[in-house]
């Protein structure tokens, strides 16, 4: 007895070669979208951290700094970051940049402000120092100083760097510091295309939040 051949099987797909064409664009796409290294890290602790009441605590952020051409990238380094900051942090209570500016003005330390993000920039080694003013002003005991100090191209990949220090203004000294570095592409196969600033901001920035005490 004879077999019919299976019609159904013995027919070529003709939609099987764009289905694959399909599949093989999700998963470029998918594999090669945005590749962005988080290269964080902490850089210095206080030998005995007292800390673990932060999450209690209110802390001030200063605004964020930035130098040459870095400059242009400051506002939105500065939003970013806060925003990032705010929500992986949601427990605890922050003085905002523009609120903490205000009360500067309020206080009347403009010029005490000045000398102080002159004399602790990033490149110097923080020394203990009294600020009791910052202390009044604010009404806090933490404070968060950042600094937007890399942002390029290299090797076809963005590269962003911010640097934290957070202060005790008590004992006014450094507690804590640490990096938050980012480098990556928007697209990982050939041509590679570098990331958004937007984009590795953001990596960057949760990067050093997460090395926070």
């Amino acid at each position: 007895m004879k077999t019919r051949p299976n019609r159904i099987l013995s027919q070529v797909d003709p939609y099987r070669g764009g289905r694959f064409l399909l599949l093989l664009a999700f998963f470029i796409f998918a594999g090669g979208c945005v590749g962005i290294d988080d290269l964080s890290r902490e850089s210095y602790r206080k030998g005995v951290l007292y800390t673990s009441n932060l999450p209690n605590e209110t802390v001030a952020i200063l605004p964020m700094v930035a130098r040459g051409e870095n400059r242009r990238y400051l506002q939105p380094a500065e939003t970013i970051f806060y925003k990032a900051l705010t929500e992986m942090r949601e427990q605890m209570s922050f003085l905002s940049p523009k609120d903490g500016l205000e009360k500067i003005k309020e206080e009347e330390l403009d010029d005490f402000f000045r000398v102080f993000e002159k004399e602790t920039s990033f490149k110097k080694v923080a020394e203990e120092r009294d600020l009791s003013k910052f202390r009044k002003a604010f009404g806090t005991r933490f404070l968060l100083q950042t600094e937007l100090q890399q942002v390029e191209i290299m090797e076809g990949a963005t590269q962003v760097r911010i640097q934290g220090r957070l202060w005790d203004l008590e004992m006014g000294d450094v507690i804590w510091e640490g990096t938050g570095e980012s480098r990556g592409y928007l697209f990982l196969f050939f041509p590679r295309v570098p990331a958004t600033f937007e984009k590795a901001i953001e990596v960057a920035s949760r990067g050093l939040i997460r090395k926070l005490p």
